[in-house]
């Protein structure tokens, strides 16, 4: 009896041994949160791809998803003034982006941090946030379109010719960008994307030469363009915020997206 006793202790202390050294199950890791944002309203939000982070202004429709997106590439009045410096000068950034949630979209304005005239690491920037739209869960990845006024309708054209995964591209008032965008412009024959080109005819001649270059250039190579200028005023401007120029913008949205 003794002896059995014996054996049982050790059997016990044998299994808690080796209870004790048995790795606990690893669980799967947990998506990173979305931030809870007011709907319609523009706020600023932090985000990040790999190691990489930014700021960006953020105006979600009402609803669950998932949504369309628009990744809004802004103007270098934005790189020069900052964000608060541009909206006082009537940059209606906010205001564009409200406009874009209220048509159904998940629209975010990505604020570069790259300085003036980093081309380089202006067009990484707006390639990051792209992929971070397209990972949010709120977000139909299928479903993106990227937009840009001025240098940022440079940089929409340029990253419009580098990614195939864009639903469609709307270019307002492009800048030259120091010949960037001329370089661009001979590579238009790698773009799969319907495109939006708006300018208004008071607008600087290098921009309005832009305009046709680009316009030239899509129809040579066959791809899909609506190209329109305005005469009725506002020069470059105009698009600083919503105005009669929206109702295009609207109907080639839906036109490429559906009614949302």
């Amino acid at each position: 009896m003794h002896k059995t006793r014996i054996i049982a202790v050790l059997l016990i202390t044998a299994l808690l041994i080796l209870g004790a050294c048995t790795p606990a199950p690893t669980s799967s890791p947990t998506p990173a949160p979305i931030p809870t944002i007011t709907p319609l309203i523009p706020t600023m939000v932090d985000y990040s791809i790999g190691v990489e982070q930014g700021q960006g202004i953020l105006s979600r429709p009402k609803g669950k998803g998932p949504f369309p997106a628009v990744v809004y590439n802004h103007g270098k009045i934005i790189d020069k003034e900052g964000y608060q410096g541009a909206m006082e000068l009537g940059y209606n950034l906010d205001g564009i982006l409200q406009a874009l949630a209220e048509e159904g979209f998940l629209a975010f304005a990505p604020i570069r941090k790259s300085g003036l005239r980093d081309m380089p690491l202006h067009n990484e920037e707006v390639s990051r946030a792209v992929d971070y739209v397209k990972t949010r869960a709120d977000v139909d990845p299928s479903q993106v379109v990227l937009m840009g006024f001025s240098r940022g309708g440079l940089l929409t054209l340029i990253a419009g010719i580098e990614r195939n995964d864009l639903k469609a591209l709307l270019i307002l008032a492009p800048a030259p960008g120091q010949g960037h965008f001329a370089e661009a412009v001979q590579r238009v024959s790698s773009l799969n994307a319907p495109v939006l080109l708006l300018v208004e005819a008071g607008d600087d001649p290098p921009i309005l030469e832009d305009f046709e270059m680009l316009e030239r250039a899509l129809h040579e190579h066959e791809k899909e363009v609506k190209a329109i200028r305005y005469d009725r005023g506002g020069g470059h401007q105009l698009f600083w915020d919503v105005g009669y120029w929206w109702e295009d913008v609207r109907a080639f949205l839906e036109e490429k997206l559906g009614k949302q």
